[in-house]
Formats: C-alpha cells, sequence, structure tokens
C-alpha cells in the first residue's frame, strides 16, 4: 500500500473530520489498483472497528465524486464494483440523528506515526466527537495535547521516559496515553480520572486493546494490557485494587485549562512526588490563554518545583502519518520535577 493510501486510511479510522483529510490526486483514486486497496483496507464490512455508517458515507461520497471527476474514457476507466456496492448500502442505512450521535460513543482507532513499525501499532479508544457531553465533560475525547504528547512518546526519547517503568496519567480521559504506553511502551500503567463513567470506559477500552494485540504489544502474563484504571478525586488518598502506590513517572495531558485548578493540580503533583515516589511529572499543554500558564509556572515556582520545556514539537499537520492533530494552537511538552 503507497504511503498516501496508508496515511489515508490511518486518519480515516481515527475518524478526521473530512476536510482535513489527505486525499490523493484524482488521476490517483481513478487507478484500480488504488480503488482496490481503499475498498480492503477502508471500506470491507470484515474491517474492525470500522467507522460509524455516517462517517463512511460521507468519505465515499467524497472519494467517488473525485473518481467520476477523472473519469476522461468511459470505456477505460470504471469505478470498482464493490465501492459503488458499498455506496448503495451506505445510503439506505439508517443514520442516527445529531443529537443521538453526540450521545454515542464510538470505536476510534489510532495509529501510531512510525510507519515503518511493522505491524503498524494501533490503539483503541471509545469516543464521543460530540465537543462536550451532557453533564459538561469532554472527557470522552481525545484532545490534541494528549496526541501530541503521544507522538512525542512514539519516538526514541520519549519512549525512553516511560519504557519499563511503573506510571501514573492524571485526568486521563479516554485513556489514551495510558493504552499506547502499556500496550507498546514497555509500562505499567494506572490510569485516573474522576468520574466513574470514565473508569468503566477504560477498562472496556483494556479488554478492547487486549484483543487485538500483535507481536509487538506488551500483554502481562494474564493477556490483558498492564492497565489498570481507578478513580483518583485529587486532593485525596488514591486507592484502588492493583494500584499500588509507587511510581517512577507521571504524565499528564490538558491539564491547565482553568487557572481555579491549578493549586489542586499542584497539590497532586507534590502529593506524588512526596508519598508515591514519583521522580518527574511529564505533561503536554495546549497554550490556549497565556495568562492560566503563566499562573501555573508561578504555582510551580512557589511550590519548588522545576518545570523545563522539552525540545519537540509536532510534525505539522500535512506532515502528520499517524495520532493525527492540530497545531494551530501552539502545544508544548514539559519535564517537571521536584527542587
Amino acid at each position: 500500500m503507497s504511503d498516501e493510501i496508508n496515511v489515508l486510511t490511518n486518519q480515516y479510522f481515527q475518524q478526521v473530520d473530512l476536510p482535513h483529510l489527505t486525499i490523493p490526486p484524482n488521476n490517483v483514486l481513478i487507478q484500480p489498483a488504488v480503488q482496490e486497496a481503499l475498498y480492503e483496507n477502508m471500506f470491507k464490512e470484515s474491517l474492525t472497528p470500522l467507522p460509524p455508517a455516517n462517517y463512511r458515507s460521507r468519505v465515499l461520497k467524497s472519494l467517488i465524486s473525485r473518481m467520476e471527476e477523472a473519469i476522461t474514457d468511459p470505456d477505460q476507466d470504471e469505478i470498482l464494483d464493490t465501492l459503488m456496492e458499498t455506496w448503495g448500502t451506505l445510503l439506505i442505512t439508517p443514520k442516527p440523528t445529531a443529537i443521538q450521535q453526540a450521545q454515542q460513543l464510538s470505536q476510534i482507532k489510532y495509529t501510531a506515526p512510525t510507519p515503518n513499525t511493522t505491524p503498524a501499532r494501533t490503539i483503541i479508544t471509545c469516543e464521543s466527537r460530540g465537543v462536550i457531553l451532557a453533564g459538561g465533560t469532554t472527557g470522552n475525547r481525545t484532545w490534541e495535547a494528549a496526541l501530541h504528547l503521544g507522538t512525542y512518546l512514539s519516538t526514541e526519547s520519549g519512549e525512553s521516559l516511560v519504557r519499563g517503568k511503573r506510571v501514573i496519567e492524571l485526568g486521563a480521559g479516554t485513556g489514551f496515553l495510558s493504552l499506547f504506553c502499556a500496550k507498546y511502551l514497555g509500562a505499567s500503567v494506572v490510569s485516573t480520572d474522576r468520574e466513574q463513567f470514565l473508569i468503566d470506559n477504560m477498562n472496556t477500552c483494556v479488554d478492547l486493546n487486549s484483543e487485538h494485540t500483535h507481536a509487538n504489544a506488551n500483554p502481562s502474563s494474564s493477556g490483558k494490557i498492564p492497565m489498570y484504571a481507578g478513580i483518583w478525586d485529587w486532593g485525596t488518598k488514591l486507592e484502588g485494587e492493583g494500584i499500588g502506590d509507587e511510581f517512577d513517572v507521571a504524565i499528564g495531558a490538558d491539564l491547565i485549562y482553568d487557572a481555579d485548578i491549578i493549586p489542586l493540580l499542584i497539590s497532586t503533583v507534590r502529593d506524588l512526588f512526596e508519598n508515591y515516589k514519583v521522580r518527574e511529572f511529564i505533561l503536554a499543554a495546549t497554550l490556549r490563554n497565556e495568562k492560566t500558564f503563566q499562573t501555573f509556572l508561578d504555582t510551580c515556582g512557589s511550590n519548588n518545583l522545576s518545570v523545563e520545556t522539552l525540545a519537540f514539537q509536532s510534525p505539522n499537520s500535512q506532515e502528520q502519518t499517524g495520532f493525527f492533530h492540530s497545531t494551530d494552537i501552539p502545544i508544548h511538552t514539559y519535564r517537571i520535577l521536584p527542587g
């Protein structure tokens, strides 16, 4: 499969918004071998997990429209029957309403940006692509800072921070980072958040990813990837079966979104250093509000914590091959150490 089709396939299973898909030129799409690759790798019904029917329908409609534009000789240029049959089936498939779609979770397959890894390193999460669900939570979606940090951890220098270590994640949400560390980076991971439904969802994802393991994955003796999810309300004692009380590294993404929670976050980081033997905290932060981030830096300083900026930037959107995310708003990676 060509690099162009490989990138498009990875974007498709991550359910990247249609305008941001990297679609090959029309004169490439019309080629029979390319159409066959698209069907076999994106639209064949036996593939799992397939994106929701409405997303598949929109993507396939766009591809077929581009193929039709490329037809110069109707006797020679044809669109594959299997693609047209799939399109016909999707047209008559009942679609959920916008409200129903926002309330439903779908399986998202993320591929790490390491195209030379065979087989590809993939993570499956259960998410809603509605921006904010009922109850005001944003936890059922993997946001850009997590994808940025996942991109860093997929590099040799990033992987070295967690390889063979006991890791705890704060505000894990979908569990994306924890799943990647536990499945492929040789880490034993405790993934934490505040809401029980997020913990239940992460446990479901542990099962999903344990079923879809490859030779380069890291299952435990039980056959499951070594990840344990538990509720942790910051400011309280961390408790739960299989969680333990000692870690090497803490990780987190997009935790600095509200100045009001910064004191509690820093108190929790100090708790990890002082009582759970954590040696460093790796944090990815989307710099939406400079004043809020400066409050975070000032609070770290007043609590005798040092903040080091790691020299990593995600590739721009056009150059990404996996863990696709926008780089329009700056995202930086930091190492926080006890003073």
